[in-house]
């Protein structure tokens, strides 16, 4: 799902990068191209870009010190593909007319998909820490109030057993279900 997300946003960069790129490409302006691709700097994922024109070959790239052997010599398939640690997407630049001019590369880092899973995984765990504390508190209040007066009607009839004195009563603890119990066990007693 990260992944997803993350190809549909390098999708509509992409998109709007090679709809700016096509007078570019067009009027063969590598200074213009140059430019565009340069508007990539308000995004610190994308880490390489470069733009090929309709023979294939390089016609500009961003980062411009980036060696040109950075880049493959032509461009692949459209799409969008999962390269190990980098994202690569490769989108057609073309006029208005479906006439393709060329074709964009955009490389980008996983790390907003990292950043994004390991904000869930420390959300998910906290969520279960909660989970377990409040599963812990409840069942320590629980036992206190449902084990408790088992434990003391246990007691009652271990100290019957031993001494044989059925004068001993169990402490009732409510008027729940454990109380009914408890008249119960004393009224089996006094019989």
């Amino acid at each position: 799902t990260f992944k997803d997300k993350a190809f549909q946003g390098l999708s509509t960069v992409g998109d709007v990068i090679a709809s700016n790129s096509t007078a570019s490409l067009a009027f063969d302006n590598k200074g213009d191209a140059t430019e565009v691709l340069s508007a990539l700097k308000a995004r610190p994922q994308i880490i390489a870009a470069a733009l090929y024109d309709a023979d294939g070959k390089l016609f500009a790239k961003y980062p411009v010190g980036l060696p040109a052997d950075s880049f493959p010599r032509a461009p692949e398939h459209d799409g969008f593909r999962d390269a190990g640690s980098h994202l690569i997407g490769y989108m057609p630049v073309v006029q208005g007319d479906n006439t393709r001019l060329g074709t964009l590369l955009i490389v980008s880092d996983k790390e907003a998909v990292f950043e994004r899973l390991r904000s869930y995984v420390v959300l998910a765990l906290l969520v279960m820490l909660v989970s377990f504390a409040v599963a812990y508190l409840v069942s320590a209040a629980l036992q206190g109030q449902i084990s408790g007066p088992i434990l003391a009607m246990a007691e009652t009839a271990k100290a019957i057993s031993q001494r044989g004195d059925y004068s001993v009563r169990a402490t009732k603890a409510g008027e729940d279900e454990l109380g009914l119990l408890t008249d119960a066990f004393n009224h089996m007693l006094g019989q």
